[in-house]
């Protein structure tokens, strides 16, 4: 009988042979790892190591990489033909690249110049698996990482985004983009060569030496003069000859006019008038309840109801100021006259004093970007409850319409007087029977109240324009031209009525049906906002997640995604 050790031995034998095999160091590939460079230098791009075998195997699962802190860029395998069903891999190659760092295993203090830098050492540690077994790690020298875009600010406003960047400008503004990169790890200064196409399609590019250094570059850039909308292409270079990054940018011309902003609970967005997104804000908002902007410089005013403020933004979304002194800021409305503006703000009781539960006050608002910030309070009037659905007459500062829900009230003020038994404002409470309005658009002296199911025209002296009946629920209505837009979130449709409207009988007895109804389809239209130069419209659809621009016809002309729960959209309305 055949003892236990002599039947162990000769497989001891064969798997220490098979073990050798696999941790020897060879000139010739056998189951240690190597290098196709001849070196275990990493200065950046990609790093190909590379294992042969003395038995091939059948199925490549069978073989991993255990990569440290490197990334596999991607595999390529030698295979040898045994027969037409069947193929054997005999070597496999890895392409490794380096973004991160492994932790440094030595550590130096320079002080040859009199100061004490440290100098980092990096190693890492690649092995191949083959069946279960590992082969004799190498041990890669970290000498370069390829720096990569740390931020990428466009206007002071820093860009998100791994797959493409984007910079959007009005045509022939002047900008300012900055490329920070991540700290270098030698100490040669990367190529930064910026899109080609920035000043060959009639913009201007120039590099801002005073502002730039190892890892910064700042560039003055003035946009073409022609709207556009190109994916690009910037490249990071290793000043060594190393490697290279290629980074998409997508470069946007585009015009003020058309634009519109959309606002969810805690997320800013603007679109260009092809539905392109432009900016993209989300810097702490809780509670948006209302969004509006300036018909003259494009500035976005925004209240956030839940973090008591109101803050206020230039035409690509740089944040220029913030007001805190708010309480629950529900409503927001903005007129311009000459060079300056006003603007209107409702909200509740003052943190600080004991002042009425709600009110509206009037701020003049002037300056620079630098120096934008509301003004101190001209006007304050106390109001018996909630103010919100604000709607300006954009050349009178001291007219504003608005309603009060909860005292199914619709108001506005009147011009200020001298006369001390003048009201300062009027509630059209018991005039109209109104049934829950809850928001007001402005134009052509006409204040248009979504109230219910019904749509109502009123003019300052009360006197009713216009019914239109046989909505479910409206939650916006934005005024164009003699006309309306209407939008109704439970049958998801979305009306334009033309007018004029005179307050003839007829004009007293409309329903949906006298309207015309856009012929695309929406699930949740919860807001409309019109443009005042051709009554097109924007419609934001919180079903869909969407944003879509109508024309005067209801017919489809751009759409924006992209967004989570939208609740309102607010276009720039044209000043003249």
């Amino acid at each position: 009988m055949i003892s236990f050790s002599a039947r162990i031995l000769p497989l001891l034998v064969v798997l220490f042979a098979f073990l050798f095999t696999c941790s020897r160091e060879s000139t010739e590939p056998l189951w240690g790892t190597q290098s196709h460079l001849g070196s275990t230098t990493y200065n950046g791009g990609l790093f190909p190591v590379w294992i042969t075998l003395k038995e091939p195997v059948s199925d490549i699962n069978s073989i991993r990489w255990k990569t440290g802190s490197s990334t596999v860029a991607y595999r390529t395998q030698s295979k040898q033909v045994i027969d037409a069903n069947r193929q054997l891999i005999y070597a496999d190659t890895a392409f490794l690249h380096w973004d991160i760092l492994p932790a440094p295993y030595n550590v130096i203090i320079d002080s040859s110049k009199g100061t004490k830098d440290s100098i980092f050492f990096y190693r890492d540690t690649v092995f191949a698996i083959v069946n279960g077994l590992q082969s004799l790690p190498i041990v890669i020298e970290i000498k370069n990482i390829l720096p990569r875009i740390k931020k990428f600010t466009v206007g002071g406003l820093e860009q998100f985004g791994d797959s493409t960047l984007t910079v959007a400008v009005h045509p022939s503004d002047h900008m300012e983009i900055s490329i920070q990169l991540e700290k270098l790890l030698n100490k040669n200064r990367p190529i930064v060569t910026m899109p080609k196409e920035m000043k060959e399609l009639g913009g201007q590019l120039t590099l801002d030496e005073s502002k730039s250094n190892d890892t910064l570059w700042v560039y003055k850039w003035k946009g073409p003069q022609d709207t556009t909308n190109k994916t690009l292409t910037l490249k990071i270079e290793d000043s060594g000859g190393y490697g290279e990054r290629l980074y998409k940018v997508r470069m946007i011309v585009y015009t003020e006019p058309g634009s519109v902003w959309i606002a969810s609970e805690n997320e800013l967005l603007k679109f260009s008038s092809m539905g392109t997104e432009v900016a993209r804000l989300n810097n702490g908002f809780k509670y948006i309840s209302d969004i509006v902007v300036n018909s003259k410089d494009g500035r976005l005013f925004v209240a956030d109801q839940e973090k008591n403020f109101i803050r206020i933004y230039n035409t690509y979304g740089k944040l220029l100021s913030e007001d805190s002194s708010f309480a629950s800021p529900t409503g927001i409305a903005v007129g311009v006259e000459g060079a300056s503006a006003w603007v209107w703000v409702a909200d509740s009781k003052d943190k600080t004093t004991e002042v009425p539960q709600a009110r509206l006050r009037r701020f003049e608002f002037s300056g620079s970007d630098s120096s934008a910030k509301l003004g101190p309070g001209i006007i304050n009037y106390e109001m018996p409850g909630a103010v919100k659905g604000l709607s300006v007459d954009q050349y009178n500062r001291d007219f504003v319409w608005f309603v009060i829900t909860e005292g199914d009230t619709v108001g506005f003020t009147r011009a200020a007087s001298t006369v001390k038994t003048e009201p300062k404002y009027v509630l059209l409470s018991n005039d109209t029977a109104w049934q829950r309005p809850t928001t007001v658009s402005y134009r052509n002296g006409l204040a248009w109240v979504a109230d219910s199911g019904r749509v109502v025209a009123v003019d300052s002296s009360k006197k009713i324009k216009a019914i239109i009946k046989g909505f479910s629920s409206i939650p916006s209505i934005s005024a164009c031209g003699n006309g309306i837009w209407a939008s109704d979130v439970e049958t998801g449709k979305v009306y334009r009525f033309k007018g004029p409207f005179r307050g003839e009988p007829s004009h007293l007895r409309y329903t949906i049906v006298n309207g015309e109804e856009s012929s695309e389809k929406f699930s949740v239209p919860v807001s409309v906002s019109a443009l005042t130069t051709d009554c097109s419209v924007w419609v934001v659809d919180k079903g869909y997640n969407k944003v879509v621009l109508l024309d005067s016809l209801g017919n489809f002309k751009a759409s924006g995604t992209g967004i989570t729960s939208p609740i309102l959209g607010k276009t720039l309305q044209k000043w003249e």
